[in-house]
């Protein structure tokens, strides 16, 4: 499994353990859905909230390699789509809780289990709709430094 790819398993993993039964506030980790599909989700009634959607943003050189490495970070994008209610921002407020619990590393050497160099949870935005849209979501980002070692292909 190359890097970037084993971060994002790890992320996706920690995101499915979102569940009531864990001690989070809602079910939203038995629903995730990746890339921007959620777009289009949302726009259907029918669709059951909460859910969270995944989209992979940039992977981009994070410094100066050299020896054959190179320090590249990764950056993802987490929603948490939640009906546009009475009560709603309280509801996001608590799905933003969650998503911060549940992918934050505890200390300094976990590290995505071993999958990153360095991670971190960054700023959050929510969306909360002024119209009769149904839905409104938090936006959280997360990013991971992660080393690819440079070997020959024979």
């Amino acid at each position: 499994m190359i890097p970037s790819e084993a971060i994002y398993a790890e992320y996706r993993r920690r995101l499915e353990s979102i569940t009531t039964a864990n001690g989070y506030s809602s079910d939203a980790g038995e629903e995730i859905y990746e890339g921007w599909l959620a777009q289009a989700l949302i726009m259907d009634e029918q669709q059951p909230l909460p859910f969270i959607a995944m989209q992979p943003g940039e992977d981009r050189r994070a410094n100066k390699s050299s020896g054959g490495r190179l320090v590249r970070e990764v950056t993802h994008h987490i929603i948490v789509a939640e009906k546009a209610e009475a009560g709603v921002a309280l509801k996001l407020q608590r799905h933003l809780d969650d998503l911060i619990n549940a992918l934050a590393d505890r200390n300094n050497m976990e590290q995505l289990g071993g999958n990153a160099i360095d991670s971190e949870v960054l700023d959050a935005e929510y969306n909360i709709p002024e119209d009769s849209y149904p839905v409104a979501w938090v936006a959280l980002t997360v990013t991971a430094k992660y080393q690819m070692t440079l070997e020959p292909k024979t």
